[in-house]
């Protein structure tokens, strides 16, 4: 059934600039930690431990090396899920570069952030995102731009099939309804 649950995600953004260099961590989507560093200004790098055939997988930093303020947030793993990303990046204009400003990760059990900019103070000079991903462990990993300096833009994956809606035996052929009575 692991065949039938990774096969097919959606791929929801990236939202914020489209510039930079991609990055991709389609189908890593049990997460066990979020490491990155942010200041008051922006977002600098992310990087995740995500759980693969049972082993813990460090992901590559996205973006400069890890500076600044450096946090790492622990999920309780395997019970804590992602259910939502949201944050702001910069409005931008095709001539400006487009950052990513805030971000704060939602799960079944709670809320990590906001961390990076006061968006307040920025409202005017920020565009929202909010990607809720769903409490049914549908989230199917990250992906992205960096440039230069920072994360440019954020984006997920979302399983468009869970192993919760998958009954046993709903997915082979052979299966024959008998009638009894």
């Amino acid at each position: 059934s692991k065949k039938l649950v990774n096969m097919n995600l959606i791929k929801v953004g990236p939202a914020g600039g489209k510039r930079g260099t991609v990055w991709d961590e389609k189908g890593k989507g049990e997460i066990a930690k979020f490491f990155f560093s942010y200041d008051e200004i922006a977002v600098y790098s992310l990087q995740f431990l995500f759980v693969e055939n049972g082993n813990f997988v460090l992901s590559d930093t996205h973006g400069p090396a890890h500076n600044n303020n450096f946090t790492t947030v622990v999920l309780d793993h395997p019970s804590e899920f992602l259910t939502s990303i949201r944050g702001f990046h910069d409005r931008g204009s095709p001539d400006t570069f487009i950052y990513l400003r805030s971000i704060t990760f939602g799960t079944n059990k709670g809320t990590y952030g906001p961390y990076g900019m006061k968006t307040l103070v920025n409202y005017k000079l920020l565009k929202e995102f909010n990607f809720e991903i769903g409490d049914d462990r549908t989230f199917g990993g990250f992906h992205g731009t960096k440039y230069g300096g920072g994360i440019e833009s954020i984006g997920v994956y979302v399983k468009a099939v869970t192993s919760s809606m998958i009954k046993p035996g709903q997915h082979t052929r052979k299966r024959v309804k008998t009638e009894q009575g």
